[in-house]
């Protein structure tokens, strides 16, 4: 209790510029901003967003993949997608705080490349394509769209390794870094996940891509747990103390360990 006073002392006393923690709270905070453009692009502008139906016609079909905004989504999407990495780094540092192994951390950090790049990188591609392109036959455009649906929404799957290893090591870790009750939670959310497996099944109905179960049960669930979940990393950046942050273990380290540590 002496150490957390100090701490809080210390960090009430220092500008917020020389806050030690400011790389930590530069990253948490583009997290929103990527969102946003994220919304940004998957909804108003590439209209994508809710799911159109998998069982459109030809004329629709093409009409939709022929709008010029998908390649303002396309180029917003590429210049911004790298941010999808600071944040799950956001969830990596407060993993490699808990008392699990760091295979955690490791499987986290692999699931969350796979998601990002078939769930998000692969369909902006798909559709981008289809507006580039416009002379492409109206067949071509309808493989496009149903292989940028069925990535963007049947590779859900994708997600479950990473947010069960969340899930697993939150409610393994000993040092109380995120609530117990988050990791059930986030239990829950990727278990709905797995509904994404029947896209490849069912063309029409609640388990088609647009579908009740596969798509908006889903939604519902994310949403606020995407929330919810950033707003514990922040309270566990806020609450951590300086003395677990990587400066400091390099500060405090001998020459030959920060020469290691490099």
């Amino acid at each position: 209790m002496t150490e957390l006073a100090v701490d809080t002392a210390n960090r009430s006393a220092v500008p917020w510029f020389k806050n030690k923690k400011l790389d930590q709270y530069i990253c948490f905070w583009s997290v929103p901003v990527f969102y946003t453009l994220f919304g940004l692009v998957f909804v108003p502008l590439s209209y994508m967003m809710p799911p159109r139906s998998p069982a459109a016609g030809i004329a629709e079909v093409v009409s939709f993949m022929q709008s010029p905004t998908l390649l303002i989504a396309s180029a917003i999407l590429i210049l911004v997608l790298g941010l999808s990495a600071v944040a799950n780094a956001c969830y990596a540092v407060q993993i490699r705080r808990m008392s699990v192994s760091p295979v955690f951390l490791y499987a986290f950090l692999a699931g969350s490349m796979v998601g990002a790049i078939v769930g998000c990188l692969f369909p902006m591609f798909c559709f981008g394509l289809g507006a580039f392109r416009p002379g492409y036959d109206p067949e071509i455009l309808a493989m496009l769209y149903d292989f940028g649906y069925l990535s963007f929404i049947g590779s859900l799957g994708c997600f479950c390794l990473n947010w069960g290893v969340l899930s697993l090591a939150i409610v393994l870790d000993k040092n109380a870094i995120l609530p117990k009750w988050l990791g059930y939670y986030t239990a829950w959310q990727f278990a709905t996940e797995l509904f994404a497996a029947t896209v490849w099944i069912a063309k029409d109905g609640p388990f088609a891509w647009d579908g009740l179960m596969a798509f908006w049960f889903n939604i519902v669930i994310y949403v606020p747990w995407q929330i919810i979940v950033y707003v514990c990393v922040f309270m566990a950046i806020k609450n951590q103390s300086e003395t677990e942050l990587y400066s400091s273990e390099l500060e405090s380290a001998a020459p030959n360990e920060k020469l290691a540590y490099s």
